[in-house]
């Protein structure tokens, strides 16, 4: 296939319209479209839609369980490398945020073959086999379809012991909530399309972004969690609601505490949010208390759709204090910001 010089350097995020997981469904609309479908029925299934799991769980026999995810979005950043491994560790958390260990996946891929050279491809297939690799994923194969733009991720097995799976709805009254990673990516990545980062920013931005949550989980299985989910498109309200809900308990969230990546504060007082932080924001502000007290740049973060987000643990906070030394030790990024106590369930106050 031959391509012009004008569609050879064509950027990949030129005419993509939501990036990363700023391009997902907004939560109350999935709500209000999975209301209407029939729920299966299937005693070997140990998870269910009604809690928004970031994977499906099926008993295979007492000691062995298969995990299922698929995760694909459309282009963050530019390098076509980079974006398949990006997208692919994006797609990978979902296992490790199910406690599980990834073993094979498969390529989810649509693209416009007429407007890119077949270059592009390999790159991004090659770059979502580097992140594999690293994690000791094989990928098996695939399917791809042409489209307007391009989309590229994973769909991704994993395997588990029934009785270690974590979801988003065991936490306790009393949990402190660990995050392992910086906070902002939906507003540093378009901070990035912009030139706006400096090189630093723009470094710290693509080390978050291309990082496995693989070693945080083998941490933070030593400290016995009770909950867990990662935190990507519906952001770190969204996601701390879903816990909470699922989880019987109110939520509380330390603004203080929170690891924002440092310049994403400026980028959002300057107006630079994605249209996904306002869906957010629509689905699940009536469920903040003392929002209005809290600055609109901050509120923003707080909506921000995060892509290759961190996890985020419930866990007692006699164990939390020793998983975040650890992790710290380990050059990873983490913070205790927040907790959950008796209270309505779903329910997230915002404090300083």
């Amino acid at each position: 296939m031959t391509t012009s010089n004008n569609e050879s350097s064509r950027k990949l995020t030129a005419n993509v319209k939501a990036a990363g997981c700023a391009a997902k469904i907004s939560s109350l609309e999935l709500k209000q479209v999975l209301s209407s479908i029939p729920r299966t029925q299937c005693p070997e299934l140990l998870t269910s839609l009604e809690n928004f799991e970031d994977a499906a769980v099926y008993k295979i026999t007492e000691d062995i369980a298969i995990i299922e995810t698929v995760d694909f979005f459309p282009p963050v950043v530019d390098d076509p490398f980079l974006f398949g491994r990006i997208a692919a560790v994006n797609a990978l958390s979902d296992v490790y945020a199910m406690g599980g260990k990834p073993v094979i996946a498969l390529n989810v891929l649509c693209f416009p073959t007429c407007d890119y050279p077949l270059s592009v491809v390999e790159e991004i297939l090659k770059g979502g086999q580097a992140a594999c690799a690293e994690a000791g994923v094989t990928v098996a194969g695939g399917h791809s379809i042409q489209g307007p733009e391009p989309v590229f991720g994973l769909a991704v097995t994993g395997v588990i012991n029934p009785k270690s799976i974590l979801t988003n709805g065991g936490a306790k009254n009393g949990d402190v909530l660990v995050l392992t990673k910086p906070l902002g990516t939906g507003v540093m990545l378009l901070g990035l399309k912009g030139d706006t980062l400096s090189q630093i920013e723009r470094k710290q931005l693509l080390d978050s972004l291309t990082l496995l949550n693989k070693q945080a989980l083998e941490i933070a299985n030593k400290y016995h969690p009770s909950a867990a989910t990662d935190i990507t498109g519906f952001g770190l309200i969204g996601h701390t609601t879903e816990m909470a809900l699922a989880s019987g308990l109110a939520a509380y969230l330390y603004i203080d505490e929170l690891p924002f990546f440092a310049c994403a504060v400026a980028l959002a007082s300057q107006g630079l949010v994605p249209a996904g932080a306002y869906a957010n924001r629509n689905t699940f502000s009536s469920s903040v208390i003392n929002l209005e007290h809290i600055e609109i740049a901050i509120q923003d973060l707080l909506f921000d759709p995060q892509t290759s987000g961190g996890l985020m643990f419930a866990l007692q906070e006699e164990q939390a204090v020793r998983l975040l030394a650890e992790l710290t030790a380990e050059g990873l990024t983490a913070s205790i910001i927040g907790g959950f106590v008796e209270g309505k369930a779903g329910q997230v106050e915002v404090k300083k």
